[in-house]
């Protein structure tokens, strides 16, 4: 619809000033017919705004329909919005248009949770606050963050994103669009600690030994880390998101007399020690993907690749 002519209230005050229509024309400079029309208007109306209800009616996004896509999300929130489309005999697109316009409302994605007890939401939450504290204070410069991961011989790929071109699927099959892996593939646990000041030497522990507490305090983290951090003059701090006794490495109570002690928050002669499991996997996995990117040839190739990465 075309706008109002800007004239229309000069037009309509002077001619009930009874000003005659050619005097309008002459002092405004319109043309006569938007002076005529616009008198006509007025005399069949009565006011000079324009007619309601001549756009064309809606016929698809109508109040009922509204209404009746209000009632059913009202109902059950976690609803297709094609299904809805398709039932109620509408387009996808004005399915789409009557929630985000008419009812504004956005569509947000599942995502998973995990179910925490009370106990373990409070000492998250103690640990946070204990965690930011050293934040405010500066300690997290000289924080060191441990973790392991065990990395296998097998290529790591994403179905959605690893493609292959080809013009036939027996060309694709060639060109290495099947990627086999084994039940049991070769492995090697890596454990590995960071820190503001730099990253330490990673520590590879062989498929099939066994390592218990005492071995993993022992051997890992008193040999090892703990002697990496005096020579960086840092403590060593970590977090972790599992509960104590519920992991598959080593941990021990508040009650161990041994100067290191995993995921609790209490100091034990100046050190406090804890494991967090996404280390290695931060962001998303990236760098499992990129060292398994192709498949190693054996697991001294798997370190060597580890270490350069």
């Amino acid at each position: 619809m075309a706008p109002p002519n800007p004239h229309r209230s000069y037009i309509l005050h002077l001619f009930k000033e009874e000003v005659a229509p050619v005097d309008i024309i002459k002092w405004l400079a319109v043309s006569s017919r938007t002076v005529y029309d616009s008198i006509y208007r007025f005399k069949k109306l009565g006011t000079f705004l324009d007619r309601c209800g001549r756009a064309r009616k809606a016929t698809v996004v109508t109040p009922d329909r509204i209404k009746a896509v209000k009632e059913r999300t009202r109902r059950n929130s976690l609803r297709s919005i094609r299904k809805m489309a398709k039932d109620m005999k509408i387009s996808q697109r004005l399915m789409e248009r009557i929630l985000k316009d008419k009812l504004k409302l956005t569509c947000y994605h599942v995502r998973k949770a995990a179910i925490l007890s009370v106990a373990t939401t409070k000492k998250r939450l103690e640990r946070s606050r204990e965690l930011l504290q050293r934040t405010r204070t500066g300690e997290h410069l000289v924080t060191a963050f441990s973790g392991e991961k065990l990395f296998t011989v097998q290529a790591e790929f994403n179905p959605q994103s690893h493609q292959v071109l080809a013009k036939t699927s027996d060309e694709a099959f060639g060109n290495g669009r099947t990627i086999h892996q084994a039940p049991h593939p070769a492995s090697v646990m890596v454990f590995g600690a960071v820190s503001s000041d730099g990253k330490k030497p990673l520590v590879f522990v062989d498929q099939g030994v066994k390592t218990s507490k005492k071995v993993y305090i022992s051997e890992i983290l008193e040999k090892t880390l703990l002697c990496w951090a005096h020579k960086h003059s840092m403590d060593v701090t970590g977090y972790s998101n599992k509960t104590e006794l519920q992991h598959t490495q080593p941990s021990c109570h508040n009650s161990d007399p041994r100067p290191i002690c995993l995921r609790s928050s209490r100091r034990t002669n100046g050190h406090r020690f804890h494991q967090t499991s996404n280390l290695w996997t931060t962001p998303s996995g990236v760098l499992q993907y990129k060292v398994n990117a192709k498949p190693p040839s054996s697991i001294e190739a798997l370190k060597e690749t580890l270490v350069k990465k």
